[in-house]
């Protein structure tokens, strides 16, 4: 016997015709569920099945000279305008990305030389295959084949200014670790810009390899290595010849004067203060004209 209102439920028990609406409409809900996941759990597997780019990217097995690639890997500072329309290979470090939609724009930096790449989703190139860039971490050393465009505008975050390149391939030989201690985008910042992430002057020590890769300490090495460079040229001209003196000698150079001293096979020594001496002896010994430059 059931209340006036209710109906039989499936079960035999006697259920409200309010409740029995609650549960249909839930019913629906779920069924509406079910056929929205069976789409998208198979447009997945068509993507995943369809990967027009696969063999154009990923990662590069050890290389253990079991092969030599027979290829030219051009220099990012040699890609110029006059090689428009070719076919080049470039290795480089992975700098920075940005990824949007379709489109992906990512950089190649190669010692104090940069060069921008531009992936764009097509019938060559897949989601699959920009998903893959967009997760390549900061630093690691990638093999990239492209087609090299100029460009209507200059490019100015780039060294390379006239020119792009348009991928093809691209694999990492090395991956970096996926979070590094410094970024060389925040490193390559002064500290007195406001703003923008900067890194301290203690952590550029500690991580000494890293920071020596920004564009400013790279030309600062080859400023100075450049000045050493016309010094030895201007004085090979005059018939100088350079001589290396010793740097660790056995009693103090210079007498009164602070001398540093070192540990040296369980005897002390000093670093050498002055080459004078021993350019008296090259002179006396017939070099005629010798310089050195310090270490």
């Amino acid at each position: 016997m059931s209340a006036e209102g209710d109906v039989i439920g499936p079960d035999g028990q006697p259920v409200s015709k309010k409740a029995l609406k609650k549960q249909q409409k839930d019913a629906e809900k779920a069924a509406k569920k079910a056929q929205h996941k069976k789409p998208n759990v198979q447009e997945v597997q068509e993507a995943d099945s369809a990967d027009q780019s696969n063999g154009r990217y990923g990662n590069l097995p050890l290389n253990q000279s079991q092969d030599r690639p027979q290829r030219r890997l051009y220099k990012v500072c040699e890609l110029e305008p006059s090689l428009a329309g070719q076919s080049v290979w470039v290795r480089g470090r992975f700098h920075t990305c940005r990824s949007k939609g379709k489109q992906c724009f990512f950089v190649i930096r190669q010692q104090k030389w940069t060069v921008q790449v531009v992936v764009i989703q097509s019938e060559n190139i897949s989601k699959q295959m920009l998903k893959f860039i967009s997760s390549i971490s900061a630093e690691s050393i990638i093999d990239v084949e492209g087609v090299l465009q100029t460009v209507g505008q200059k490019i100015q975050s780039c060294s390379q200014q006239d020119v792009e390149l348009h991928i093809q391939q691209i694999w990492v030989v090395s991956a970096a670790e996926p979070r590094l201690p410094l970024l060389i985008e925040d490193a390559s910042r002064p500290e007195t810009e406001d703003g923008l992430a900067t890194v301290n002057q203690d952590t550029r020590l500690d991580n000494r390899v890293l920071d020596l890769r920004t564009v400013t300490n790279q030309s600062i090495f080859r400023l100075e290595a450049g000045v050493c460079r016309l010094f030895r040229d201007y004085l090979t001209e005059k018939g100088f010849v350079e001589i290396h003196t010793p740097k660790i000698i056995p009693a103090a150079s210079e007498g009164g004067a602070n001398v540093f001293e070192v540990t040296y096979f369980k005897t002390k020594a000093y670093l050498a203060q002055s080459p004078q001496l021993y350019k008296q002896m090259s002179v006396c010994a017939e070099f005629d004209r010798v310089y050195t430059i310090g270490s």
